[in-house]
């Protein structure tokens, strides 16, 4: 059985990261799949309460992002935003990645939520973030990388704290820009409406799976029927209505089944199941586990 990552908060992550951190609000990992099997394990679902940018150095990697099939790579960069849920599906033997996480309340204290509206886009967590750099951007994000790295561990420099909200906020703009300009490039690509349909129906499934797991609910949702929802986004997605919200479910249920703070049954409530039952073969029949064995496993 695969062991689940629990939602990680910036104190989590500094607990866990490089010790002798002379920054509180900022860490950082240098993750290779031969070596960190631990947090790279397959089928592997967790959430982070904090920001994460993460930059891919070597080899690739298949994950879902909030129900979305993704695949990163080389001088991909991903954008981790709070409350998003990962699972990785795979990776390549020479998968290698570099991260920066940083405390919520850091961002908003520097205030890169308001100083630019490219900032605002580049933050907002509307959709998932996977970038692909150009060879430049992809140089300045590894320099600015090893340069927050040389000040988050305790040293003689009296303004370190500062110099590392300096480097990060050069990364900040740095991705901000880049992201604005591939925006801009790509709007020449007009999503279709089927692709604006599914697009939309992720979005409602991330808001309401806890509450309803009814393909109808959120036919209603979108207007249209029941049959053409299932059509479109099987086809665009390549899996059943039913099939996501299954997989929201089940995905927010292991990241609450290992967190120690809850029961199997509070995790039933959590997600209103009517009868623990139900919600013992719901889970089992998609994972092979029992939510008790998943739990204890």
């Amino acid at each position: 059985m695969k062991e689940v990552i629990l939602q990680y908060s910036i104190r989590d992550l500094i607990d866990q990261g490089p010790t002798n951190l002379s920054h509180k609000q900022v860490t950082m990992f240098d993750l290779k799949a031969r070596f960190h099997s631990k947090y790279l394990s397959k089928e592997t679902a967790y959430k982070f309460s904090s920001l994460g940018i993460i930059h891919i150095y070597k080899g690739y990697c298949d994950i879902t992002v909030n129900l979305e099939n993704k695949r990163i790579e080389k001088d991909d960069i991903m954008v981790v935003l709070p409350s998003q849920i990962f699972e990785i599906i795979g990776f390549s033997d020479d998968f290698e990645v570099k991260a920066v996480f940083v405390d919520s309340e850091m961002i908003v204290e520097a205030g890169y939520h308001i100083k630019s509206q490219n900032l605002i886009e580049f933050l907002s967590p509307q959709y998932p973030k996977i970038i692909s750099l150009d060879r430049k951007t992809a140089r300045d994000v590894k320099y600015n990388f090893a340069k927050i790295y040389s000040f988050i561990f305790k040293n003689n420099n009296v303004f370190s704290n500062e110099l590392v909200i300096h480097h990060l906020s050069i990364l900040m703009y740095e991705l901000g820009n880049f992201y604005h300009h591939m925006v801009n490039s790509s709007q020449g690509h007009i999503p279709n409406r089927k692709e604006e349909l599914s697009k939309q129906f992720i979005l409602l499934v991330g808001m309401h799976f806890k509450d309803n797991r009814d393909v109808q609910f959120y036919a209603d949702k979108l207007f249209v029927s029941r049959k053409h929802l299932t059509k479109v986004v099987s086809e665009v997605l390549k899996k059943s209505p039913k099939h996501i919200i299954s997989d929201a479910v089940v995905l927010e249920a292991k990241v609450l089944l290992k967190n120690p703070n809850f029961t199997v049954s509070d995790v039933a409530n959590v997600l209103n199941f009517s009868d623990l039952s139900i919600f013992n073969k719901f889970f089992k029949k998609i994972t092979g586990f029992s939510p008790r064995d998943f739990k204890n496993g």
